[in-house]
């Protein structure tokens, strides 16, 4: 009856085609989005984040839906999005969330490349 193959996370592509809006809904403890391609306008109950290319952005434990709208699809036909959440371990414990355990957080394509850039060149400890 699950949609996932494990019963703590589900990961799932999103095409959100330019200039249409979809709607996601999970009830999770966290949600997180990696942006493939495209720029846009995620909404809901915490407000707005604006995205692009590269992005990611996490959100806390949320009620409703939240609404992702394309705006350019950087040559293509809409935007892609990488979803990640824990619904299916919410589900599977037999718990909801309900508590805000952190503020919903965008991180640019190019402050995750420079920490990317700054861990690969940073000494190890052997």
């Amino acid at each position: 009856d699950h949609e996932c193959t494990s019963p703590n996370l589900m990961a799932s592509f999103l095409r959100v085609e330019k200039g249409d809006t979809l709607d996601t809904r999970a009830v999770a403890s966290s949600q997180a989005f990696y942006v493939i391609r495209g720029s846009g306008v995620t909404s809901g109950e915490h407000g707005s984040i604006t995205w692009s290319t590269g992005d990611l952005f996490v959100v806390p434990v949320t009620e409703g839906a939240m609404q992702h709208t394309c705006v350019d699809g950087d040559g293509n036909s809409g935007a892609a999005i990488y979803w990640v959440h824990d619904q299916p371990l919410m589900d599977y414990i037999g718990c909801k969330p309900c508590v805000k355990k952190f503020e919903p957080t965008l991180y640019k394509k190019a402050d995750l490349l420079a920490t990317v850039e700054e861990i690969k060149h940073t000494p190890t400890e052997d």
